[in-house]
């Protein structure tokens, strides 16, 4: 009894569809960003599912229009993978890559079936497809997510071009094949490994991707238990649990540490004038232009409806004074208009030095509350300490 490969394909169809529609299931449970990364993987694999299903219509070299129609699904379904992995990292994709790869590689599998009615010109040529689908997946997820680069992404990165360079070898080897002759033996062992290794990776990334959907569940989670959801810095609790580790941390060390509250002048007038949507970008925009004012190792949170806090590590009165007036000076040049007319935002900054004392987070906050209301008696666009 002679070994048939297409007992290998029925098995891949069914898994492939299988795994597809499982994760059209799933899907249902999700509307962001997660909802269309699950839809796109789900289409892949049934793509999957469906050039296994082509390939088993009887001898190759009779219904090669078939046949080109399942290679064709299978570089769609990749492409779906591509779009997939840019939903799943929050990435822009291109329409292009979607649809270029299934269109070029259609039309040059015409060409060469009915040009040469070659097997092997035809397998190598829609393997190299493939291979470049499979290095842009690959790119796309190893490159960074809000400055992370989660460690299941670069484990499917690798897998995604280790089966790039499988499928380079099973090319050279058609390649070869189609010069001896138009033949090809779709039992012979290196269509039989290449097949293999193909759905073994293949069924480890479908594994990857779920844990990657975990992963940005888990993060997402984190997330919002810990910052705002309107200007997305960090909310009030996760604050003061920072705050009292750098506190500590600065008992510790010596070294100084500041704090600064911000409040927007006349903001309920602006939320009476123009509505609350506006009032909310005031409050992201003034949020975005403290945040930018600010090193990287500093702390902002929304500390209260049109209050935020700042934590300065390591920095003293003399080195607070100029941050602050970084801080004024980026609210103060927000550029916001309403219906044509321009409106111009101003702030309040009281601000409290932690240097040779012994002041805990609280009493911290409410010093810079003390220099606050200073700073709101001396003005508007003013800043006080104390």
């Amino acid at each position: 009894m002679t070994f048939d490969i297409r007992s290998i394909w029925v098995v891949a169809a069914l898994c492939s569809a299988g795994f597809g529609l499982l994760v059209l299931v799933l899907k249902r449970n999700f509307s962001d960003y997660l909802g269309s990364a699950l839809t796109y993987w789900g289409l892949a694999y049934l793509c999957f599912g469906g050039f296994f299903f082509l390939c088993l219509g009887g001898r190759w070299e009779g219904p090669f229009l078939v046949y080109v129609l399942g290679r064709t699904l299978a570089a769609v379904g990749f492409a779906f993978e591509y779009w997939a992995i840019t939903a799943l990292k929050r990435q822009k994709h291109s329409a292009t890559w979607l649809i270029a790869p299934p269109v070029l590689l259609f039309a040059a599998l015409i060409w060469s079936t009915y040009a040469h009615r070659n097997l092997g010109m035809v397998l190598a040529v829609s393997n190299f497809a493939y291979v470049v689908v499979m290095l842009r997946n690959a790119a796309s997820l190893a490159r960074p997510e809000d400055d992370r680069r989660p460690f299941v992404d670069m484990l499917a990165a690798l897998s995604f071009l280790a089966l790039a360079v499988t499928t380079m070898v099973a090319v050279a080897g058609f390649l070869h094949a189609s010069r001896a002759s138009a033949e090809y033996d779709i039992n012979s062992s290196r269509l039989v490994y290449c097949s293999i290794a193909a759905i073994v990776v293949e069924s480890f990334l479908f594994g990857l991707f779920l844990l990657a959907v975990s992963e940005r569940l888990n993060y997402d989670f984190k997330f919002q238990a810990s910052h705002d959801p309107l200007t997305e810095l960090y909310n009030r609790r996760a604050f003061e649990e920072i705050g009292h580790r750098e506190v500590s941390g600065a008992a510790r060390t010596g070294l100084p540490l500041s704090l600064f509250v911000v409040d927007i002048v006349h903001f309920q007038r602006f939320n009476e004038e123009y509505g609350n949507a506006i009032g909310d970008f005031i409050l992201r925009a003034a949020g975005d232009a403290l945040l930018r004012s600010l090193r990287d190792e500093d702390y902002l949170c929304r500390w209260s409806g049109d209050q935020f806090c700042a934590l300065l590590p390591g920095i003293s009165r003399a080195q607070a004074e100029r941050t602050v007036e970084r801080a004024l000076a980026a609210i103060g040049g927000l550029d916001i208009a309403v219906e044509g007319k321009p409106v111009h935002v101003e702030a309040n900054i009281g601000v409290v030095t932690r240097e040779d004392n012994a002041l805990e987070f609280p009493l911290l906050v409410k010093l810079a509350d003390v220099a606050l209301h200073k700073a709101k008696e001396s003005g508007q666009d003013r800043s006080a300490f104390v």
